[in-house]
């Protein structure tokens, strides 16, 4: 049987947990990524979820790994935090969009 298991921060865990999902505290961007290639290694058959800042921690070729990863498959969830310093809203939604269709759009109001 297949397990969903969320990596992510204390806060997000709470919240995560407030609605019945179990999440695994990362207290750490190390200790996240410790955990990421431990679960890449063991291709135990599930979904796992993580934040998507912990992904800078990982070498390029894990990084890769992670995405082509077909058991388990990782989803990267991407945060407020993860947008980075002054990054404006609008940039990060694209640069995300941009990475999951492939094709940048452009947003007008």
């Amino acid at each position: 049987m297949a397990r969903l298991i969320v990596i992510t921060d204390p806060d997000t865990a709470l919240g995560l947990r407030l609605t019945g999902v179990e999440a695994t505290e990362a207290n750490t961007k190390e200790e996240a990524a410790e955990r990421l290639l431990t679960l890449l290694r063991t291709k135990e058959p599930g979904i796992v979820i993580y934040n998507d800042e912990y992904r800078t921690e990982l070498p390029e070729r894990c990084q890769i790994e992670l995405e082509e990863s077909v058991s388990p498959v990782f989803y990267a969830m991407p945060i407020s935090q993860a947008r980075g310093g002054g990054e404006p809203r609008e940039h990060y939604l694209a640069r995300l969009l941009r990475r999951a269709i492939g094709y940048q759009l452009k947003l007008k109001r």
